[in-house]
């Protein structure tokens, strides 16, 4: 087996994988995605004996964690050819783009699973989940509002007028994407290339306060993204959705863990619960650790430890010292310290930095192990965020 980054002449072939693996060749993602979206240069595959039996898609984002933007490729389409499956190849291809990840100076990666147990025995963890909210469309209507007008995006480039929502729905969160001018494009004309329709709700002033993107055609309306900046556009939005009655009989819609209306519904108890929605995994510890601010009046050093049994070259002994808000690494040992006293596995470390969860609550959850005092300190270092990222693909 050997890995490499995709050639042109391998397009065919990376085309089969996903039309066996994921939607089918006519399907329209299927014909967006490799008309207008596919980058080879950005796409590992696997190859035995000539043939190409495995492909990992490596696309490029810049992801927003504790306040700075940090670019980041984000693992879609992970497929091996069912020649190979049970062969081991999944696990190599994930070390091998691990490895190019890490030959571009990227720290973090992200990875939305199929199955999450298949990627938590290499490292990746949950750093972000949703809300899913499924509701007969004639219960809405106690949840609903008509204090702000309606409206449709009718093209990719009317991006702007969503945009601003967008940017104060995710300012005080963690782990998120940041769009500019190519990636809503990119986003928007894949949703209509799809047949998503974009609604938003918009003030006496012109100026939008929420959207969501809705998918009509079956018993249940399907909202892939819900976003707003003020609740009377949350419940605008269902507004919206309300007066759809004559074309489904329920709605599903996904939004930020962040929000706590569901505490005030007349009946909470009914289709209300969360969806396991992205991971992460650190290619590099010292790169990672290094790029993630620290309060700057921290001061001080930590040794550790961190288990990586896919990536020897995190697998180790550290130390961390603080200061000026900045964390300096340096790897003392290639094994782990029989007398460190904080130990991490490498997706524990990862969701302390992404924010999801404090070391106390690592500790709780025996994902980490150390005494009180080391914990309190990266409890400061590295306090929990509400972390949020609605990317699909």
């Amino acid at each position: 087996m050997k890995f490499r980054i995709a050639k042109e002449t391998d397009f065919n072939d990376v085309k089969r994988l996903w039309a066996y693996c994921f939607e089918p060749e006519g399907h329209p993602f299927f014909n967006y995605y490799f008309e207008k979206a596919y980058e080879a240069d950005n796409t590992m595959v696997g190859i035995d004996h000539s043939y190409l039996v495995s492909t990992v898609h490596l696309r490029q984002n810049t992801i927003r964690v504790r306040g700075v933007n940090l670019p980041m490729s984000y693992m879609i389409g992970v497929a091996t050819d069912p020649i190979m499956r049970r062969h081991g190849v999944g696990k190599k291809l994930l070390k091998a783009a691990l490895e190019e990840l890490k030959k571009r100076g990227q720290g973090l990666t992200i990875l939305m699973p199929s199955k999450a147990g298949f990627y938590q025995q290499y490292g990746w963890e949950l750093y972000a989940h949703q809300w899913v909210q499924t509701m007969k469309l004639d219960d809405l209507r106690p949840l609903t509002s008509h204090e702000l007008s309606f409206g449709m995006l009718r093209s990719p480039r009317e991006w702007k007028r969503l945009a601003g929502v967008y940017e104060t729905y995710t300012k005080p969160l963690s782990g998120y994407s940041l769009r500019k001018e190519k990636e809503w494009v990119r986003l928007l004309e894949s949703l209509f290339a799809e047949g998503v329709q974009v609604g938003y709700v918009k003030n006496d002033s012109g100026q939008l306060e929420g959207y969501c993107f809705y998918r009509l055609g079956e018993p249940e309306i399907s909202v892939s993204e819900f976003v707003y900046t003020t609740r009377r556009a949350q419940k605008s939005l269902l507004n919206f959705l309300y007066n759809h009655r004559s074309q489904g009989e329920s709605v599903r819609w996904n939004e930020g863990m962040i929000d706590q209306g569901y505490i005030f519904q007349p009946d909470g108890k009914v289709g209300h619960s969360t969806m396991p929605f992205m991971m992460s995994r650190i290619v590099d510890v010292k790169l990672a650790m290094e790029s993630i601010p620290v309060p700057v009046a921290l001061e001080g050093a930590i040794q550790f430890g961190v288990r990586d049994e896919l990536c020897p070259w995190n697998h180790g002994t550290y130390v961390v010292s603080y200061k000026e808000g900045k964390a300096h690494i340096v790897k003392h040992k290639d094994h782990v310290d029989v007398n460190a006293k904080l130990v991490f596995s490498v997706g524990s470390l990862g969701l302390l930095l992404m924010g999801r969860m404090s070391a106390t609550e690592l500790a709780f959850e025996e994902k980490l192990e150390g005494p009180e005092d080391i914990l309190e300190v990266l409890n400061r270092a590295y306090p929990r965020q509400n972390t949020y990222i609605n990317e699909w693909w």
